[in-house]
């Protein structure tokens, strides 16, 4: 018989995000997820499956949210992840053909922009 778990998986997801928003996907490590949430490897494969698992349910989670983090995540998964992961492309493809064209390009430029430093966009 399976342990209940015992953990707030939305707090999880909060706590993967940050990691995820403040890293990248591909400089986010295992480690940097553990440290982040205090779970055990264990854990987080066991609720997530992978990494890639816990950024799905990331990306899935703020999307839902409509949050501010959510463009972050978008970024992250457009330029990371989209050409190597089919979940990871339908996820986005489908939300980017429910979005208008002029306010995704001017929110994620916006995100470069500010997050280059070359602008400080508000």
């Amino acid at each position: 018989m399976g342990r209940n778990k015992k953990f707030d998986t939305v707090e999880t997801i909060g706590q993967i995000q940050r990691v995820f928003i403040q890293k990248g996907y591909n400089a986010t490590s295992l480690d940097d997820l553990v440290q982040a949430t205090g779970l055990l490897r264990g854990s987080l494969y066991s609720t997530f499956g992978s990494k890639e698992g816990m950024f799905i349910a990331a990306l899935s989670d703020s999307l839902e949210k409509e949050s501010e983090e959510s463009w972050h995540l978008i970024l992250i998964a457009m330029i990371e992840l989209t050409n190597q992961s089919k979940r990871v492309f339908e996820i986005i493809n489908q939300w980017y053909h429910h979005q208008s064209y002029q306010a995704v390009t001017e929110k994620l430029g916006q995100i470069v922009l500010r997050e280059s430093g070359i602008t400080e966009v508000k």
